[in-house]
């Protein structure tokens, strides 16, 4: 279950790596390994049917050589070999090209199938072309700690360790979940992301000049601008015009209780072509004008 073929391009460069302790279950095989390589060289790394987590660990010894000269990229995307940081991540049914130099260092290795699992086995994993570069270096403070207690908790059973070990392997593959495949679930359900949504929102209601372009709020979320239209009604409830007027009346609100900005700058300010425009908006929005709003909270 826990495939994952490592071939080496020059067997004389081939890596050594011993197993200091291990914890196995029905979902997961978490190993704490000594690696080392005599020799640089370049290999490929298969993950089939089981997805892979490695940690670098810290360790006092010295004499040990930095991971920092390795570097890898996934061979579906045609980018350039990158550093790997200490953190990486490789989803199953992947390719994984990996260039190493002479090194030697201790890392928690865990292979893992989120699909049997028991807390997650409802949820969709399919990976399939979300692999992105920021998998071979997870700067998510969460991901990294509970990684860290994984590689304690292999290193130092407990009680229920398994049972441990599941709840944060858990809470793990949920992060990668909503970090790589959060846009893949809202293109099935319909919706935009809480991502998408907050992009949105800051776009509109900072950048008043963006709210007026449908083709620049769909270029932002790079989706066709018919689709980002349904899934945003889907998702709010409104319009994408209802949502950019609710947002220049909500800052128009906001920059009319200073006395001192004219009524007229705050128009262009919001977005609107000239103040008889804004002053139609308001009315229609508010009730009163911009004139009278701004007597009644003087």
């Amino acid at each position: 279950m826990y495939s994952v073929h490592y071939d080496e391009h020059d067997p004389s460069a081939a890596g050594e790596f011993l197993t200091e302790y291990r914890l196995v279950n029905d979902g997961f095989d978490i190993r704490i390994e000594h690696a080392h390589w005599s020799n640089s060289g370049t290999a490929v790394i298969h993950a089939k049917s089981s997805c892979l987590l490695r940690l670098v660990l810290p360790t006092p010894a010295r004499r040990w050589s930095p991971f920092s000269d390795n570097k890898g990229r996934f061979s579906d995307l045609s980018c350039e070999f990158q550093p790997l940081g200490q953190a990486l991540f490789l989803p199953r049914d992947t390719e994984f090209q990996f260039c190493h130099g002479v090194s030697e260092y201790k890392a928690m290795i865990c292979l893992f199938d989120p699909g049997i699992m028991g807390p997650l086995a409802g949820v969709q994993w399919q990976w399939d072309g979300c692999l992105s570069d920021s998998m071979l270096n997870l700067e998510s403070p969460y991901l990294r700690m509970s990684l860290q207690r994984l590689a304690q908790e292999v290193a130092a059973p407990g009680f229920a360790s398994e049972l441990h070990t599941e709840c944060l392997l858990t809470g793990v593959a949920l992060d990668l979940h909503r970090q790589f495949l959060s846009s893949q679930v809202t293109a099935d359900s319909g919706k935009l992301s809480p991502r998408q949504l907050r992009t949105l929102r800051e776009m509109v209601e900072t950048e008043p000049e963006h709210s007026s372009s449908l083709k620049q709020l769909a270029d932002a979320l790079d989706m066709p601008a018919r689709r980002l239209s349904e899934q945003f009604k889907n998702t709010t409830g409104l319009t994408l015009r209802q949502f950019a007027a609710q947002a220049r009346i909500r800052r128009a609100k906001s920059l009319l209780l200073d006395s001192k900005v004219l009524i007229k700058q705050i128009s262009y300010q919001t977005g609107f072509l000239n103040p008889a425009s804004f002053t139609a908006a308001f009315r229609k929005e508010v009730g009163m004008t911009p004139e009278a709003f701004r007597q009644m909270h003087r």
